[in-house]
């Protein structure tokens, strides 16, 4: 069994999509695939890596156990308003069916993404255990939120961990 990992990283201009495994036992990574997509606006950047990995076969992408989401240092500045349609992570979380661990490496994107999650908690992301985040907040979800009731009204739990 692989222990696959995405990751996406979005910067000004672009963002950036890995794909990559490690065997068991052993300490090298594959990279399976990578793919920068020149565009600005995270709405369409968040769009544009949906849109790929849909159409991606199934069997490439349900095998990713980890998915990191993080920007650059130098988007830090700029606003995320036209992150808040909750639709555009919905879709880009939808063929990630056997992630267990989620990162989001960006302090500004985690009320988008969390939000997302809570309305839909179930259906995207199914085998989801952890929830990291950079910033946990007191004022962020938290174990007992609806994003945690909803997972445990399914049998199934969320630990949330800050980095």
């Amino acid at each position: 069994m692989r222990n696959d990992t995405a990751s996406i990283a979005i910067f000004t201009s672009s963002v950036l999509m890995k794909i990559s495994s490690m065997a068991p036992l052993r300490s090298d990574i594959n990279n399976l695939l990578t793919i920068k997509i020149s565009c600005k606006g995270v709405d369409w950047q968040v769009s544009s890596v949906a849109q790929i990995c849909n159409q991606l076969s199934e069997s490439f992408i349900s095998g990713i156990e980890r998915l990191f989401i993080r920007d650059s240092e130098s988007t830090s500045g700029t606003t995320l308003q036209d992150v808040i349609d909750e639709t555009l992570w919905l879709e880009l979380f939808h063929p990630f069916i056997a992630v267990r661990t989620l990162y989001i490496l960006s302090q500004r994107m985690e009320s988008y993404v969390v939000s997302a999650l809570r309305r839909r908690s179930t259906e995207v992301l199914p085998a989801l255990d952890e929830l990291c985040l950079k910033e946990y907040q007191a004022s962020g979800p938290a174990p007992g939120s609806p994003f945690g009731i909803a997972r445990q009204g399914s049998a199934h739990t969320v630990a949330i961990h800050r980095l």
